[in-house]
């Protein structure tokens, strides 16, 4: 496997350090919080043999160095879903980025996970889990999705109170069908989680008899009541997943303002650096092929997303929400 390391100069200019930490004030005037990104190192820690994905080396350093530049203040490191069942990366990571301000999502086998392990993991400052639909064939199953959902919250309702749990998938005409699986989770006290827009889609990436009224696709209304009534959080992360309107991502406005005005205490935001391609079911031939980052301007989305929301919007999905979920407890 090639790896290709990208590798930036941080300045110690006292000026330039100036401009970086003004221009970050401009966005996260108190601070702030990415809820979703990952660190690939595969030289360290190789990649799972049956991974869905190949990607290039992202390191810690340069995630400091994204951080920066964009003035946020924590963040949740996400198990890279190419490193399988396998956390030792991740509690090597945590550290590494700073334990004081990172919290971390893992992947698990529910079946064979040991509540040894869960330990581990909550010492190391994970806090939440990712179900991996990969691993158990569902991307395309609603069956399955509802078994993997309830495996793994049976899980955590045992071994791992107030951890929270992601589940995304890329069929949100299947939330009809999940609202009873997923009133059932929240209901036990396991925070859900869904991730990039839920996998709902802007104008742009539309079929034609849905882009009159991006408002009535399919999944939208069940997932706007699962927000409405707190049994859901929505990540607006990744917009290049959902549109192909770059860079501002104009098009996604109305599915923002439409998650946000049924519960903004239930929205949240995540980069998704270093920005993996989009998800699909791919053969064994194209996951193991290296697969390219993509070049996304952060900056550019989060000024458009900022301009759509109020200060205390922002301030809730940016600083109030993450520090209620992901805050270590």
């Amino acid at each position: 496997m090639s790896v290709r390391v990208q590798t930036r100069v941080i300045t110690t200019d006292p000026s330039a350090v100036k401009h970086i930490k003004e221009h970050a004030a401009a966005l996260f005037p108190n601070g702030g919080w990415d809820t979703h990104h990952h660190i690939f190192d595969p030289e360290r820690f190789p990649y799972a043999v049956d991974r869905h994905l190949t990607p290039p080396a992202a390191s810690v350093q340069q995630f400091i160095d994204f951080k920066a530049r964009l003035g946020f203040t924590n963040s949740v490191l996400t198990h890279g879903l190419s490193y399988g069942d396998d956390c030792t990366s991740l509690k090597t990571f945590v550290p590494e980025l700073d334990r004081s301000k990172t919290s971390a999502i893992a992947v698990i086998d529910p079946r064979t996970v040991k509540p040894s392990e869960l330990e581990s993991m909550h010492n190391a400052g994970i806090r939440g889990i990712r179900v991996n639909l990969y691993k158990y064939g569902a991307m395309h199953d609603l069956e399955l999705q509802k078994v993997a959902l309830c495996e793994h919250a049976a899980v955590l309702k045992e071994y791992c109170s107030g951890w929270s749990m992601a589940f995304t998938h890329i069929h949100p005409e299947f939330w009809n069908d999940l609202i009873p699986v997923v009133r059932e989770i929240a209901d036990a006290g396991i925070p859900l989680v869904t991730d990039h827009f839920a996998l709902l889609k802007a104008a742009s990436m539309l079929p034609d008899e849905h882009k009159a009224n991006v408002l009535a696709q399919p999944g939208l209304e069940a997932i706007c009541s699962l927000v409405r009534s707190g049994a859901l959080y929505v990540k607006i992360s990744a917009p290049y997943r959902v549109s192909e309107l770059a860079p501002g991502y104009s098009d996604l406005q109305p599915i923002v303002r439409a998650l946000v005005d049924a519960n903004a205490g239930m929205i949240l935001w995540g980069s998704d650096w270093p920005h993996t391609p989009r998800m699909k079911v791919r053969s064994r031939e194209e996951a193991l092929r290296d697969t390219q980052f993509l070049q996304v301007d952060d900056e550019g989305w989060l000024r458009t997303l900022k301009g759509w929301l109020s200060e205390h919007e922002w301030d809730m999905i940016m600083v109030q929400n993450p520090s209620r979920l992901y805050s270590s407890r």
